[in-house]
C-alpha cells in the first residue's frame, strides 16, 4: 500500500515502482482516485498494469464490501503477483490493512511494508497536524518517505526528519526522494520485519530495559491485558516496573498502551506492523522471562 496526503505524488510513485518490474511480472493496481489524477493514460504508456476501482466514495469507509469485492475480483480475474494499492489521500489507511487480514483474503495475499509518502512542506501545516487521516498515515507508513524534496527547504527538511525520529515504533526506513522516485527494495519489506534498532535487552544505570514483538495476527485478551499490566506496575511489593509503552491488537481493533504507577492509558492507533512492548525497571525488579510468559498466556488462541 502507497499513503499519503492530497498531491503528495503517490501515482507518480507508483508508476516508478512500475518501472522495476520484472520483464514477466504481472502488476495490478486498485485505486481510489482513479480519473482523478489522470493515472489511466499514464500507466497504459507503460503496458501491462492492470487498474482496477474502488467505487462508492473514500476506501477506507467502502473497505467493509465494495473493497472486499474489488479486492476478490482482481485477484480471482487478475492473479497478480504484485498488487499496489493507493488509497485516497483522505483515507485511514488502518482498515484497509485489517480488510487484507480477514479470512478468505489472508489466505491469498502476503502484506508487505506500507509505503507512505510525506510532502516536508506540510510537516509544519496546522492543516495537515490537525488532520487525523495524516496523523494516521504517518503512522501506519512502514517506510516513511520525504517526496518532493527538489521543491523544499531546508526548514521543511529538517522538520521531517524531527517527525521521524520522533516516531514509535520506529520506521523500518526512512527516506529521502523527489519526483516519486522509490528503491524497489521497499517493495521486499515485509510488515514484520524488525528494524535494526528495535527494543532489546540492555541496562544502563542501574535500570533495566527490555522489548517484546509479536507478529500482527496475534491478538490479546484485553481485559486479562490490562489486569497483567495493573499486577505489573502496581505489585504488593512494591518492584514493579517504572514504565511500560506497548501496542497491541486485541479482539475490537489496536490501541496504544501506556502503562506507569499513576495510571494505564489506552487509546487506538493506526499501528498495523506487529504488537510490542517495551518495558523500563529498576535492575532486579522485574522478571522480563516471567513477564513475557504472563503475555503468551493472555493471547487468544
Amino acid at each position: 500500500m502507497v499513503t499519503g496526503f492530497l498531491g503528495v505524488g503517490k501515482t507518480t510513485a507508483i508508476l516508478d515502482l512500475f518501472g522495476h518490474r520484472p520483464p514477466d511480472g504481472r502488476w495490478a493496481v486498485l485505486v481510489n482516485e482513479f480519473g482523478e489524477v489522470g493515472i489511466d493514460g499514464a500507466v497504459y504508456e507503460h503496458g501491462g498494469l492492470t487498474v482496477a476501482e474502488v467505487p462508492g466514495g473514500c476506501i477506507c469507509c467502502s473497505a467493509g464490501l465494495a473493497l472486499r469485492q474489488s479486492l476478490v475480483t482482481l485477484l480471482r480475474d487478475v492473479k497478480p503477483d504484485r498488487l499496489l494499492i493507493e488509497p485516497t489521500g483522505l483515507a485511514h489507511p488502518a482498515s484497509v490493512i485489517d480488510t487484507l487480514r480477514t479470512p478468505g483474503l489472508k489466505e491469498a495475499v502476503d502484506v508487505r511494508a506500507v509505503v507512505g509518502l510525506v510532502d516536508p512542506r506540510h510537516v509544519r501545516s496546522p492543516r495537515h497536524l490537525d488532520s487525523d487521516p495524516w496523523r494516521d498515515q504517518i503512522r501506519i507508513a512502514d517506510v516513511l518517505v520525504a517526496n518532493k524534496t527538489d521543491v523544499c527547504s531546508e526548514a521543511d527538511l529538517l522538520a521531517f526528519r524531527a517527525l521521524a525520529a520522533e516516531a514509535w515504533p520506529e520506521k523500518l526506513v526512512v527516506a529521502e526522494t523527489q519526483q516519486g522516485r522509490m528503491d524497489p527494495a521497499w517493495l521486499e519489506l515485509g510488515s514484520v520485519d524488525r528494524p535494526a534498532d528495535a527494543p532489546l535487552p540492555h541496562s544502563t544505570d542501574g535500570v533495566d530495559h527490555h522489548g517484546y514483538l509479536w507478529p500482527p495476527e496475534a491478538a490479546f485478551d484485553r481485559e486479562a491485558l490490562q489486569e497483567l499490566l495493573q499486577r505489573t506496575v502496581r505489585p504488593e511489593d512494591g518492584r514493579g516496573v517504572l514504565r511500560m509503552k506497548g501496542i497491541f491488537r486485541v479482539r475490537r481493533g489496536w490501541y496504544l498502551v501506556q502503562a506507569d504507577p499513576d495510571a494505564i492509558r489506552w487509546s487506538p492507533v493506526g499501528h498495523r506492523r506487529d504488537s510490542r512492548l517495551e518495558v523500563i525497571a529498576q535492575r532486579g525488579d522485574v522478571s522480563f522471562d516471567a513477564l513475557g510468559q504472563a503475555l503468551d498466556a493472555i493471547r487468544l488462541r
